[in-house]
């Protein structure tokens, strides 16, 4: 994953952020700050960059919150965190061993995902009582609802290394007994969900939107090389 910087702890748990996050933050900062031109909100240039540079924080500080509650919840069934890091794509908790069980890898992989939707419910709670108007706030808000829904559905999908995926072969582990088969097949999704990220990718950066298409490109080869790492010998 390249070089890392160290940010902390948080509850003892060393936090690392990838370099990856730099590009990141200046290429959706950017991509607010064109995005609120938007002559509704008659925002200066300075308050645009402003309330971008706020959010994309904010969606950082989003995906630290889903990482570290795997983390929390590991440490609560006994398993030692050596730490986190966050990257382009999401975050990683690097734990010192394997789950024993496959009812402790459902839980662990289960809290990111619905931590991020309890967020969404906050934020778009808090959003919607205030009006869901076009204030900085509001924006922020309803952006961060959006965020973290999506970045809690997205981490359902089926496929390893997705939390879905391990929800899958914790699943499949639990019915079998075999924890390299549920490895197999966790991973065959990740790489079938890879897959159809690229194709689809490709497909939408050819005919309809090149920055998106490339991005969920992007993404899609990431999943598939993690996924195919993963795969059993």
């Amino acid at each position: 994953m390249g070089a890392s910087l160290r940010l902390g702890r948080i509850l003892g748990i060393p936090v690392e952020v990838n370099v990856s996050w730099i590009i990141v933050f200046m290429v959706l900062a950017y991509l607010l700050a064109g995005e609120f031109e938007d002559p509704r909100l008659l925002w200066s240039a300075t308050q645009r960059w402003v309330v971008a540079m706020a959010a994309v924080i904010l969606v950082f500080l989003s995906v630290l919150a889903h990482e570290l509650s795997h983390s929390v919840m590991a440490l609560s069934k006994g398993i030692r965190v050596r730490g986190i890091t966050l990257f382009m794509f999401g975050g990683v908790s690097r734990f010192d061993q394997e789950f024993q069980r496959p009812i402790t890898e459902f839980m662990v992989a289960l809290v990111g995902p619905l931590i991020s939707i309890i967020l969404a419910v906050i934020f778009g709670g808090v959003w919607f009582l205030m009006g869901g108007g076009d204030s900085p706030v509001e924006v922020v808000l309803a952006l961060l609802a959006w965020t973290n829904l999506s970045l809690g559905v997205f981490n359902l999908i089926p496929g390893y290394p997705l939390d879905g995926g391990r929800l899958l072969r914790a699943g499949i582990w639990e019915l079998t007994g075999d924890h390299r088969k549920a490895t197999r097949i966790a991973s065959l999704m990740g790489l079938l969900v890879g897959g159809s990220m690229i194709v689809g990718g490709v497909t939408l950066a050819v005919l309809m939107e090149l920055i998106n298409g490339v991005w969920l490109s992007i993404v899609g080869v990431f999943l598939f090389s993690m996924a195919r790492s993963s795969f059993p010998r």
